[in-house]
C-alpha cells in the first residue's frame, strides 16, 4: 500500500512541479496586460475555504476570472495589471509569488521518494 501511496504522491509533484515552472516562466517572460475589472463575485469578506474570493474581466472577448490573492482592495471598474502566456489561459498579478508552490511540490515529491524508498526496503 505504501509503494502506491508513494507513487501517487510522486505524480502529484510532477503536476505541481510542471504547474510552478508554467507559472514561473510567465512572471518572467509573459506579457504584461491591462485589464477592467468587471465584477467581485465573491469579495474577501464572504470567501470561505470552499469558495475564494475573485474578480472577473474580460480579455479577448472572453469574460476570465482570477483569484483576488489577499487583494481585497480591488473593486468593479478597478484597471488591474496582469501577466499572461502566449495562450492567454493563465493570469498571475505581476507581483504574485510561486515560490511556496514550488517548495511545496519539493517536498511532495521528497515524501513520495522517501516512502517509495521505505516500501522497496521492507519488501
Amino acid at each position: 500500500m505504501l509503494k502506491y501511496a508513494s507513487i501517487l504522491l510522486i505524480i502529484i509533484s510532477f503536476v505541481s512541479f510542471y504547474r510552478t515552472f508554467q507559472e514561473y516562466k510567465i512572471l518572467n517572460s509573459g506579457n504584461k496586460i491591462t485589464v477592467s475589472v468587471v465584477s467581485v463575485p465573491i469579495s474577501c469578506s464572504e470567501s470561505s475555504k470552499i469558495s475564494k474570493a475573485y474578480f472577473t474581466f474580460y480579455f479577448n472577448e472572453k469574460k476570465q476570472s482570477k483569484k483576488l490573492e489577499g487583494r481585497c482592495s480591488i473593486n468593479v471598474g478597478d484597471k488591474i495589471n496582469l501577466i499572461t502566456n502566449d495562450s492567454k489561459d493563465v493570469f498571475l498579478f505581476e507581483d504574485e509569488d510561486v515560490y511556496f508552490e514550488f517548495l511545496a511540490g519539493f517536498l511532495i515529491f521528497v515524501a513520495g521518494i522517501y516512502c517509495y524508498y521505505k516500501s522497496n526496503k521492507n519488501i
